[in-house]
């Protein structure tokens, strides 16, 4: 056999080398891209589920912060407007009220729950009111700010008609100012028989 020239063993020895290079990029480099498409295409997933997450979990603290001042709100409507009069503590909040404005109260006197009717329109009252006459005395000025203190309770009362007369000075008493109003509480209707059978 003819031995080979060395012109003729480099070309087949560069051969060899490109044919070895392209089974290496073939077999070797080119598996890895692929799995790195594939790894590229998992995190794109993996970010998409990510973001949805995220989103989800905004909605669900957003539901519950608007979920707690929706029971914040249902807590103070309850105060406002309870479902019954709850007279012991507001006999106390009006005494509260008479000794942060100075008044003396005399007496208070509860009326009748007076049940609305339904209105021309057909709406019917989602409330009740229940009126209460109070006596009270004191200057002039600690009188206004009894009436304005009222109006300013937690509970829902609105002062319906105040009257004032000047009681002069006697042998017994200093000259004051007189009043007798009627304030209205709200409250709740009860639930009737009707009402809960309907639904």
């Amino acid at each position: 056999m003819k031995r080979l020239s060395t012109q003729a063993q480099m070309l087949i020895a560069v051969g060899l080398i490109v044919v070895v290079a392209i089974a290496v990029v073939v077999l070797g480099i080119l598996p890895l891209f692929q799995e790195a498409a594939l790894v590229s295409d998992d995190i794109m997933s993996a970010e998409m589920e990510l973001s949805t997450a995220k989103t989800l979990l905004a909605r669900r603290q957003e539901a519950k912060a608007q979920a707690v001042l929706t029971e914040a709100d249902l807590m103070r409507i309850a105060n406002q407007v309870p479902d019954s009069p709850q007279l012991p503590s507001l006999i106390v909040e009006l005494q509260s009220v008479a000794n942060d404005s100075g008044v003396t109260l005399v007496s208070i006197s509860v009326g009748g729950v007076e049940v609305l009717e339904v209105g021309a329109d057909g709406v019917v009252p989602m409330y009740n009111r229940l009126p209460i006459t109070i006596e009270y005395t004191g200057a002039w000025t600690e009188l206004i700010d009894f009436n304005r203190r009222i109006s300013r309770l937690q509970r829902g009362v609105r002062v319906r008609s105040t009257n004032f007369a000047y009681v002069p000075e006697s042998e017994d008493t200093k000259a004051h100012v007189q009043g007798v109003g009627t304030i209205e509480v709200y409250m709740m209707p009860p639930v009737s028989d009707e009402t809960s059978g309907d639904q």
